[in-house]
């Protein structure tokens, strides 16, 4: 058995929780050690081939088991204090930041085939050369207002932002990640000597000292499916990840970890809670569009969002040759009798700041759907960006509104990240209300008791559409016609059917959803399902 042992020299690990800026992560997760190892790779140049083939290697590999380490309940934590800090230099270097965006933006989309001008660099390019060679130039006679402009690049003179360092203290100042498996020698070699460069795991003041050797270890935890702990692990691919991440970002701009979800476990038997639902809808296979321009819309345009989305797409390639899983009904123009993608909004909700607004929108693929249809929309997208992106921008219109959007696969906010739409939970609560499939009656007269009438109808309305996309029946319904969450608009607020004039509007209700047992994301329920309404945002802890 491969065995990673990490040692903490300061006897305190400090990374906040990838959920909770305010939480620190314990243990730490695979992932969080495979960068470390990458990064300690690329800091000798990256040059080594066998360190590279041993971090192929161990990305190939299963989850590790865990050994040595305090359990969550005795670590001691430090009380978390806001500490207000300088934000980095935002004058001098915003030019050059917003000149390699834009550099970035014309050449690093991954769907875009734009061929580029040999020997003649681009209009962003030379831009980018301008400013640099501006900043490289001393000014021979500097006017009055460039001292106070010096002076305020101090760290005194700065705004400052508020952050949090949570600080765990474990019982035990080791930590060991085991595999199943054995490298080579070249490759443990290799693996060891990535693990002596390694002078830091989450925070710069977490210290550790890392080794890799052959040997037994007892875990503490495991990889199991429905195991109480999540915890972020790597797949194969996850060194070219994060180098293409990181000649995006370039150590400047905001970064996120790819990674996969993996459920963890004490080995001994005892009673755990199974998942035992999952949706129609894939949690990971999502084609992402993140919100840019100053037009920021709140959730209520959801349904004219999506629908200028599809419209837009369909537009580009032509619906007749679209498969029922992408187009949404049969060639008969009958609906699909299989799941198909859904056009959704992801909504800023259910945190301290929620404004509601739109941050991006995404298309989510069933879970079910074949290789070929998934190639074609792929392809679909593409074109679409290919003829209508101006520089990767793209942009969808309704009703003389335009909404630009941008294509990305490395998400910036946390509200367009899937995983936060996916995870597991046995609560839920709407971000956008349920369009109901069947009409309850008056929600709102109490009129020889109508409204607890209608209530009932529609809990068990949601209870059915619950099982429909796959799920177990709930065990409570709550339903309220204003918004249960920070941020989001009341069901009244979505508006008529525009689309469908001289049909009766679907009653529309925000909801809590609670099941026995913890089912996996994202839940979309409702009429409106494949249009944004019914997202529903998992509760994980009482609050959040």
């Amino acid at each position: 058995m491969l065995v990673i042992d990490i040692h903490f020299l300061a006897r305190r690990y400090a990374a906040a929780s990838h959920y909770d800026r305010q939480e620190a992560e314990w243990p730490p997760h695979p992932a969080r050690l495979f960068s470390a190892l990458v990064a300690a790779h690329h800091e000798s140049s990256g040059g080594n081939p066998e360190e590279r083939q041993a971090l192929l290697w161990l990305e190939a590999q299963s989850p590790p088991v865990i050994g040595n380490h305090a359990k969550p309940e005795v670590v001691g934590r430090r009380r978390v204090l806001p500490n207000f800090v300088p934000v980095n230099d935002t004058t001098t270097m915003s030019a050059l930041h917003a000149a390699a965006s834009e550099t970035d933006r014309t050449d690093a989309s991954p769907l875009s085939s734009r061929p580029a001008k040999k020997g003649k660099p681009t209009k962003a390019e030379a831009k980018l050369q301008r400013l640099l060679d501006d900043q490289q130039t001393p000014d021979q006679d500097p006017p009055a207002s460039a001292l106070t402009s010096a002076l305020n690049l101090l760290p005194e003179r700065r705004p400052r932002q508020e952050r949090h360092f949570p600080v765990v203290f474990p019982t035990r100042n080791h930590l060991s990640f085991g595999w199943n498996s054995e490298p080579t020698p070249p490759l443990l070699e290799a693996l060891d000597r990535l693990c002596s460069r390694v002078t830091r795991l989450g925070h710069s003041s977490s210290l550790v000292s890392c080794r890799a050797e052959l040997r037994s270890l007892q875990p503490d935890w495991v990889p199991m499916e429905n195991g109480p702990h999540s915890l972020r692990v790597v797949t194969a691919g996850q060194l070219v990840r994060l180098e293409r991440y990181h000649q995006v970002h370039q150590g400047v701009r905001g970064r996120q970890l790819p990674f996969v979800s993996q459920n963890y476990g004490p080995p001994a038997p005892q009673e755990i809670r199974s998942i035992v639902g999952q949706t129609v809808f894939s949690p990971t296979d999502w084609i992402l569009f993140e919100q840019v321009g100053n037009f920021r819309p709140l959730a209520s345009l959801t349904r004219d969002i999506t629908r200028a989305l599809r419209a837009s797409l369909i537009e580009v390639h032509g619906e007749e040759t679209l498969p029922e899983s992408l187009s949404g009904h049969q060639h008969s123009s009958l609906p699909a009798a299989d799941p198909h993608v859904a056009f959704v909004t992801l909504p800023h909700v259910g945190s301290q700041h929620a404004d509601g607004s739109v941050q991006g929108c995404a298309i989510i693929l069933p879970r079910t759907l074949g290789a070929d249809a998934r190639h074609q929309l792929l392809a679909c997208v593409a074109k679409w960006e290919r003829e209508r992106s101006d520089h990767g921008v793209l942009t969808v219109g309704w009703s003389g509104r335009r909404f630009t959007l941008e294509w990305t696969d490395n998400p910036t906010r946390v509200s367009t990240d899937p995983q936060r739409w996916s995870r597991k939970s046995r609560r839920f609560v709407t971000a956008t209300p349920i369009a109901l499939d069947r009409n309850p009656g008056d929600l709102r007269s109490n009129r020889g008791g109508a409204a607890a009438k209608a209530t009932l109808e529609a809990q068990e309305t949601i209870a059915v559409a619950c099982t429909r996309i796959g799920l177990p029946r709930p065990r409570r319904v709550e339903i309220s016609l204003a918004p249960l969450l920070r941020g989001t608009q009341p069901a009244s607020h979505y508006g008529a059917n525009r689309h469908r004039p001289g049909r009766l509007e679907r009653a529309k209700v925000h909801a809590e959803i609670e099941f026995d047992q913890q089912v996996e994301g994202p839940v979309i329920l409702g009429a409106g399902r494949f249009f944004g309404l019914g997202l529903c945002l998992p509760i994980t802890r009482e609050g959040q």
